[in-house]
């Protein structure tokens, strides 16, 4: 009788607690977006404020590091996140450390969707892969990240370097 009491009870904790978590998947999926967003923005500004390259590299799935590059798109070593100080890797701690969240990043040259950005310092947007420049940035680049059925873009204009979460 005592295990039929438990069992009940576990159940209607579970009844409450798995919509509660299912409910805040949005905004943990949110705070990834913006987390990926702000990487993006501080990759775009860093390279103009001290006139050098970055690598944004979402080659490693789950993961979007920033490397200090060349105009060749070596990693010449991670660039530190300005708040952390660690190295500026999204997807190694919260928000993106939640398994329940993927991220591809798609940075398009040629209709063909790379998985590394180099940014100039003057601005420059190329598509690059392997060490390899694919071209430059095309329409449609940009980060996807997904959670069960729910989906946020974070996309980056190839005219203007402009990042939008979408």
């Amino acid at each position: 009788m005592e295990v039929l009491i438990v069992i009940a009870l576990i159940g209607i904790a579970a009844m409450v607690t798995i919509p509660m978590l299912r409910s805040q998947e949005p905004t943990q999926l949110d705070a990834a977006a913006t987390e990926v967003g702000n990487a993006l923005r501080f990759a775009l500004g860093e390279a103009q404020r001290t006139g050098s390259y970055l690598l944004v590299d979402a080659s490693t799935p789950g993961h979007l590091r920033v490397h200090a590059s060349n105009a060749s798109g070596a990693m010449l070593g991670a660039l530190n996140d300005p708040l952390t100080k660690s190295p500026l890797d999204i997807g190694a701690s919260a928000p993106l450390g939640s398994s329940s969240i993927a991220m591809t990043g798609s940075f398009f040259s040629g209709g063909v969707a790379y998985t590394q950005l180099l940014v100039g310092p003057a601005g420059q947007l190329r598509a690059f892969e392997g060490g390899i420049d694919r071209g430059a940035l095309q329409s449609g680049s940009g980060v996807v990240l997904t959670s069960g059925t729910l989906s946020a873009a974070v996309a980056i204009s190839e005219a203007t370097g402009r990042v939008a979460i979408q």
